[in-house]
């Protein structure tokens, strides 16, 4: 730990103990500006969208909550705040929040369920459906929420007080219900007014003095601190008088081309190594940076720094991601800023349609922020050769050819000396076919609740790149901690071949090549080794995880049939394989067998086969696999 990372503890720990008992703060103006946000006209909305958000209005109205996007949860009206809805467990309690731990909560409660309502999504929904419907009583039902949520969470006391980063997201929700509510009550006077004046009282000081002064520093920074500097960004824009209690509009501004250039490499890729968090670190940096261009406190030198970096992100993530089927890799918990989306369930596909310019499958974006414009790619370092996009900073390359697309991992661990987020993915293969994932990264599971379940997971195990026997490639010693990770993978390509090594400590050797197959059947050539001394044949598995709804069938002794809908792919093995054992799942399977477990979305969990390949040294050396298409 650096001199700098023990004195910024010693000032939390001295903030902690003066906040401890807080119950004022000093005096300031919360006089909305006009300046931030700006609506569009509500008219502009399609009968598509307005459809949707009545439908989502009704939901949460009636308690029906969806937390991360996928979960359908019924919760009181308003939310009972202390309790964890997934595990049906009540956690009250009285004591400082300074002194509690988020990661420990009592009966088998969870933090993140907790968390997931008081961010406010629920209320946000309701303030759009008042705004852009006309819906007074949705707003109603939004401020009833809020009134509630702050008389039964007194500042710095209990579970939704113990992160800034959470602070920092229901400021940015805040400033957006003010001003959609706001914009209805200036259309339709409804009596909305003198109950908002109250809440900017009760919520907007506590929430700007705690999300300032106990920020996320050092290597807990990450997405946290992007987070708290954007809530009190967009605060401060519509509250100028908030600068009182917190850092003013200019030197946010620096501090967020700071943040923004570290959170994403060169080549667009997220530092953390974990794909959602492309999507909701880029939703900070843009709300943020809309939020201090509108008050005029970026200057153009700095906006085009940010806007360059945020262009290069947005190709990274259009590039990678495959909207028909996502899937993610590293840790990845569903997390969103803000819900401009018809379906919550499609997040990120709607964002990915928003930047790809398809307004019809993306029209909340296409409403509040129009058109995506990209600035001119900057200084990014992705390169295009051998039918390969290559981003090296990060480590991926992704390659769309015919009915394919292939996404090939060689990034380090993760970012920072933790590499909180990372998963031992290194030289991970993800196939698509028609659209129609195929062969798949296994997912996140869970933060907290299931640690089995997560460090399988993240395990090298349960990824599809070589597994030496007997060697650890890192060593988990906590649920966001990494140590003695491996080096970060090398790569190099010949033609269209692309090879990836990972050089072991001690003189080992893992190396992956993946060939594209241009001729009919299209597909793809992956050739393994592991080489514990140089020039030695070792033991090692390769685990090819194919994704739910994939039906695999053995067709000869060394070859295997996977259908998923309409794309058909044969799985082809070299001769030097010692062993290839199917696993199918059969239906009986319980919640905790880790065996062929795979998660789609954060804290969902399905069984899935896979087909496991046992390479044994002596004799035939021929450890391939061809994926074609039928």
């Amino acid at each position: 730990m650096s001199p700098v990372e023990v004195a910024l503890r010693l000032r939390k720990k001295w903030f902690e103990f003066k906040d401890a008992r807080r119950d004022h703060w000093p005096a300031a103006d919360l006089s909305p500006s006009s300046a931030f946000p700006k609506l569009p006209a509500p008219a502009a909305a399609p009968e598509s969208l307005r459809e949707s958000l009545k439908r989502d209005a009704e939901r949460v109205a009636a308690g029906r909550l969806r937390f991360f996007g996928h979960l359908d949860v019924q919760v009181d009206t308003p939310p009972n705040w202390q309790r964890d809805y997934l595990a049906a467990v009540d956690v009250p309690t009285g004591e400082s929040a300074f002194k509690l731990n988020p990661r420990q909560l009592p009966g088998g409660a969870a933090i993140k369920p907790l968390w997931e309502q008081s961010r406010w999504a629920g209320p946000v929904r309701l303030a759009q459906a008042c705004w852009l419907l006309g819906n007074r009583r949705c707003g109603e039902h939004c401020l009833d929420w809020l009134e509630d949520w702050a008389a039964n969470n007194r500042p710095y006391t209990g579970w939704h007080w113990t992160s800034a980063l959470e602070s920092g997201m229901r400021l940015v929700a805040f400033t957006w219900i003010d001003a959609l509510l706001t914009a209805f009550e200036g259309r339709e006077p409804a009596g909305l007014a003198k109950r908002l004046a109250k809440l900017r009282a009760d919520i907007l000081p506590a929430h700007v003095w705690y999300t300032w002064r106990h920020r996320s520093f050092g290597s807990s920074a990450n997405n946290h601190l992007l987070g708290e500097l954007c809530g009190l960004a967009l605060a401060n824009a519509r509250w100028p008088g908030l600068a009182q209690l917190g850092p003013g509009l200019a030197k946010l501004g620096k501090l967020l081309e700071r943040e923004t250039l570290r959170q994403f490499h060169r080549d667009g890729g997220n530092f953390e190594q974990a794909l959602n968090y492309q999507f909701f670190a880029w939703e900070f940096c843009h709300e943020a940076r809309q939020a201090l261009d509108a008050v005029g406190v970026l200057p153009p030198t700095r906006r085009d720094r940010i806007d360059a970096r945020l262009g290069q992100a947005a190709r990274f993530f259009r590039e990678v991601q495959v909207p028909s089927a996502p899937w993610d890799y590293g840790d990845s918990d569903d997390a969103f800023v803000l819900p401009w989306f018809a379906d919550e369930s499609r997040a990120a596909a709607e964002w990915w349609h928003w930047i790809a310019g398809n307004a019809a499958e993306s029209p909340f974006l296409h409403l509040m922020r129009g058109p995506f414009v990209a600035s001119e790619p900057g200084d990014g370092t992705e390169t295009e050769r051998g039918g390969w996009t290559l981003f090296p900073d990060t480590g991926l390359a992704v390659n769309a050819m015919g009915h394919w697309k292939a996404r090939l991992d060689f990034s380090a661990l993760g970012s920072g000396s933790m590499a909180a987020h990372g998963h031992l993915d290194a030289q991970h293969l993800s196939l698509w076919l028609k659209g129609r994932a195929m062969v798949i990264d296994p997912g996140t599971g869970d933060y907290h609740g299931n640690p089995a379940l997560r460090n399988w997971l993240a395990s090298r195990e349960a990824h599809n790149g070589p597994c030496p026997d007997g060697i650890r490639l890192a060593r988990r010693d906590g649920p966001f901690l990494w140590t003695a990770p491996h080096p970060k993978p090398l790569n190099s390509l010949d033609g269209e071949m692309l090879e990836t090594e990972i050089r072991l400590k001690g003189g080992g050797l893992l190396s992956r090549t993946v060939k594209p197959l241009a001729n009919e059947p299209t597909g793809w050539l992956v050739t393994d080794s592991f080489e514990p001394q140089l020039g030695q044949a070792g033991v090692f598995t390769v685990r090819w995880q194919f994704a739910p709804g994939c039906d695999v069938e053995r067709t000869g002794e060394r070859t295997f049939c996977v259908t998923s809908g309409s794309a058909t792919m044969h799985v082809e093995l070299g001769d030097g394989w010692a062993r290839a054992e199917l696993w199918r799942p059969s239906g009986d399977e319980t919640a905790g067998q880790l065996d062929g477990i795979v998660s789609p979305r954060f804290m969902k969990t399905e069984h899935a086969p896979y087909l496991e390949l046992t390479a044994k040294p002596g004799g035939n050396t021929d450890f391939t696999t061809r994926f074609v298409e039928s």
